[in-house]
């Protein structure tokens, strides 16, 4: 049997938001935060505790690619990065003991469980 994640995500749109809420528990994983910028990401993860994050590259008041960095500086966590234009700017040698993956949006649900797959491929 495949292990349940907790995941924190964090996405400026609403619908994504929504998306990634219904998505997520039909592939067998606990939504333990939502955010809709990456300040409330940072402290959303600092008292959730995720296994995995999932995080828009672009949003206001903090980026996600920067939300990742502040939270993995603490607490190392595997995440995955979602964008429909931008690319992250987090380069992987910066995160050599964390697992990410980047997704293009729209994120299809089979598309994110291959991503969800590769950050943790034990599962």
């Amino acid at each position: 049997m495949s292990r349940s994640l907790r995941i924190a995500i964090a996405d400026d749109e609403l619908v994504v938001r929504e998306y990634l809420c219904e998505i997520l528990p039909l592939l067998g994983h606990k939504v333990v935060a939502a955010a809709e910028n990456g300040r409330d990401l940072v402290a959303a993860c600092q008292r959730a505790l995720p296994d995995l994050i999932i995080a828009d590259v672009r949003m206001q008041d903090m980026d996600g690619d920067d939300a990742i960095r502040e939270i993995c500086r603490d607490r190392p966590t595997p995440f995955i990065l979602i964008s429909a234009y931008s690319k992250p700017r987090i380069l992987p040698s910066g995160f050599d003991s964390v697992c990410w993956v980047y997704l293009p949006k729209p994120v299809r649900r089979e598309d994110l469980q291959t991503a969800i797959g590769q950050v943790f491929p034990e599962r």
